[in-house]
């Protein structure tokens, strides 16, 4: 029994991150996407430590001498397809990794998840922290969700990738239709984005407590779920139609006003 995995990620860390790892049970390699079938290894030393390239991919192996029989129907088969999965995975597990170690202090986060291919992105808790004025100003937090909202929804567009928003700051990019290398390039471009907006908030928000009372965003902010408001922004993907159609709307309700 042969577990392939990321030299990133020691082996305790596949299953903190949900990281993939490849199989070689009996000569045939299979691969596991969030490796929930090494559990039973951890406690145990592998006969045999060393390094292998697969596909042109740099792997730790840990060699193992067990009779440990593993429910292949949760496995996948190793084949161009799948292991197209796996660098998806294993890239959103690294990512998730470096924002818990290295970008730990941005605005927002990445995570792989156990549901297939999808990653969530959501508010830091340690970035809320030190800056807990700005998330308590029901006003900026509205216009920075907004933003987020916007930025997130037109970006998962560009690379024609399925997302949702159903929790304030909580996104779900699915990712099981697509490619490696898309997927990479969706990571970097919202890590670029995520690091400026991070260094800008600050400065964001005292600018928004310098400018004169907003009636409109008090009545919006009065008047609306700001959630569904949220939510209803997400979907549209844009302030401008959304606003486009409130007018038509209001055209169209004109019909019922009495001559």
């Amino acid at each position: 029994m042969k577990i392939y995995y990321d030299p990133n990620f020691t082996f305790q860390e596949l299953l903190d991150y949900y990281a993939p790892s490849i199989l070689d049970i009996n000569g045939e390699k299979f691969i596991d996407l969030h490796s929930l079938n090494i559990v039973n290894f951890l406690g145990l030393q592998p006969i045999k430590r060393y390094n292998e390239e697969i596909n042109g991919w740099f792997f730790n192996v840990s060699e193992y001498e067990t009779n440990e029989i593993l429910p292949l129907e949760n496995l996948l088969p190793f084949n161009n397809e799948n292991f197209e999965k796996f660098k998806i995975s294993n890239t959103l597990s690294f990512e998730y990794l470096r924002y818990n170690e290295v970008y730990n202090n941005l605005f927002l986060k990445v995570e792989n998840t156990l549901n297939n291919l999808e990653c969530v992105i959501s508010l830091n808790n340690n970035f809320l922290t030190q800056h807990l004025e700005v998330f308590a100003d029901v006003g900026f937090e509205f216009l920075l969700e907004i933003n987020v909202v916007l930025t997130i929804k037109n970006l998962a567009n560009r690379y024609s990738f399925s997302s949702s928003f159903n929790h304030p700051f909580v996104f779900r990019i699915e990712l099981s239709n697509t490619f490696y290398e898309q997927v990479y390039k969706f990571l970097e471009e919202f890590r670029d984005f995520n690091k400026k907006i991070s260094e800008r908030i600050p400065a964001l928000y005292s600018q928004f407590r310098q400018l004169p009372k907003s009636d409109e965003l008090a009545r919006i902010l009065l008047n609306s779920s700001i959630d569904s408001f949220a939510k209803t922004i997400y979907s549209y993907g844009s302030i401008e139609l959304f606003i486009d159609d409130l007018r038509k709307l209001a055209e169209l309700l004109s019909l019922f006003s009495e001559n």
